[in-house]
């Protein structure tokens, strides 16, 4: 029998779920962490667990996370069956529902993300088609391709807004980082800097919120998003300092938003100085000349090589540049 919960839910509820994905997965966390189902993003998505059990057993689940600014766009995480009740449709059940209410409450497109190929099988069969570039997959309500329903979403008009970032952008930051970008190092002050699918290919897809909440939450780390007018994120850019308060910035934008990458990357700038920040500075792939350039514009300057990015199988030299 399934059930449905909407967040917030009880904290008894979470930690079955979490200690049911534990078994299933690893021990590797989930892409959205336990305080989400608890409420603590509740003004910025709405998020949704299907589950079935049989008596009192868990059996599976299925997880849609809903834009609040953007409900056109969601995203999968948590698809899980019982390793026992495998076999049984439950996955595709419990899938097809939370499709199928998505879609009733005009939604777009759904994204999930991966590389079991016995998963892609199914989820093949179900409508949903790969990214090219990624392990990520879509399902566009429709009909169009994942590859044309990312080109048609982007090609609006109108103002782009620069503001801080925050949990909102959760799911609308999916369909910008699954964009195959021209530049190659999209933003290097990550951890594990993103890197545009057009060269290198992009396991994650609910997980990719994490790669900047990994930076953000850190003190001494900020970022700022572009937005158009109705939601569409078009752009990210972050900013941190070391320890010896040098800011390091960064970013990207999508190519239709080109004219308000100078103000995105400004901002990141600004908190920079606000920090009383001893140098500006960036670290860009020698490669992206069209990037290097852009940075040169706002008064940046070339510096030495400095380390490589890693590009799938192979690594490209970096250069800094100061802002002068």
């Amino acid at each position: 029998m399934s059930q449905r919960y909407e967040i917030p839910i009880e904290q008894d509820l979470a930690e079955e779920l979490f200690a049911f994905w534990k078994d299933i997965f690893g021990s590797e966390d989930p892409d959205i962490p336990m305080g989400v189902f608890l409420g603590d993003e509740v003004d910025h998505s709405r998020l949704i667990t299907f589950l079935e059990r049989d008596g009192d057993t868990l059996t599976g689940t299925c997880g849609i996370t809903i834009s609040q600014a953007n409900p056109r766009l969601a995203g999968f995480g948590e698809v899980a069956t019982r390793p026992d009740y495998r076999g049984r449709g439950i996955a595709s059940r419990l899938c097809g529902q939370a499709v199928e209410e998505f879609v009733a409450q005009g939604g777009e497109a759904v994204f999930l993300g991966t590389g079991n190929p016995d998963a892609a099988r199914i989820y093949h069969r179900l409508g949903w088609r790969r990214i090219a570039g990624s392990y990520v997959w879509a399902n566009v309500t429709t009909g169009d391709s994942p590859e044309e329903y990312l080109a048609d979403y982007y090609r609006v008009t109108g103002q782009v807004n620069i503001v801080p970032g925050d949990a909102s952008l959760r799911v609308p930051m999916i369909p910008l980082l699954l964009t195959p970008h021209d530049w190659q190092v999209l933003d290097g002050n990550l951890p594990v800097p993103m890197v545009s699918i057009r060269y290198a290919m992009q396991s994650s897809c609910m997980g990719l919120c994490r790669k900047y909440y990994d930076l953000v939450r850190r003190d001494g780390a900020t970022w700022f998003a572009a937005k158009t007018d109705d939601d569409r994120l078009v752009g990210i850019a972050t900013a941190r300092t070391d320890d010896a308060n040098v800011c390091s910035v960064d970013g990207f934008i999508h190519a239709r938003f080109g004219d308000s990458y100078d103000a995105l990357i400004g901002a990141a700038i600004e908190w920079g100085r606000s920090q009383d920040a001893v140098r500006i500075t960036t670290k860009l792939s020698v490669e992206d000349e069209d990037k290097q350039a852009a940075f040169e514009s706002l008064g940046f300057r070339k510096g030495s090589l400095d380390g490589t990015f890693t590009l799938d199988d192979r690594e490209v030299a970096a250069v800094s540049m100061t802002l002068e």
